[in-house]
């Protein structure tokens, strides 16, 4: 029974791997595609010939200042509760733990000497 259920197990992983790479495979394809779609366009119609001139004389830029606002009070302190949270893990993540440990254990070595070193000198005196 233990095969049986390694096999399925093996089987699904598998297949679910496999379903998600092709899955991201066809999103950068998607991406890829349009991009280049986009790029053909600009160089067709707007460098080799003047098929959009007519649309650029017509244009009138938009001199409106626009801004984002938030819904409410509430999701201005969400955000500002998720960027210090974002900050604080990048902060983590940006700490040599390697050296970090390195240094405490040699100060923690320092101080241990030196705590035998006062016991030696105390145990002498006693002498």
């Amino acid at each position: 029974m233990g095969r049986i259920h390694g096999f399925l197990g093996g089987v699904l992983l598998t297949s679910s791997l496999a379903y998600s790479t092709s899955q991201y495979i066809n999103k950068n394809q998607q991406f890829i595609s349009q991009n280049l779609r986009q790029s053909d366009y600009i160089i067709n119609n707007r460098i080799l010939s003047d098929a959009d001139a007519k649309l650029r004389e017509n244009y009138v830029p938009d001199s409106h200042v626009k801004y984002q606002s938030r819904v409410n009070f509430a999701e201005t302190c969400k955000d500002i509760w998720n960027e210090e949270i974002i900050t604080m893990v990048n902060w983590v993540y940006s700490l040599n733990w390697y050296k970090m440990g390195l240094d405490i254990d040699a100060k923690v070595n320092q101080w241990t000497d030196r705590i035998a070193e006062s016991v030696a000198k105390k145990a002498e005196e006693k002498k």
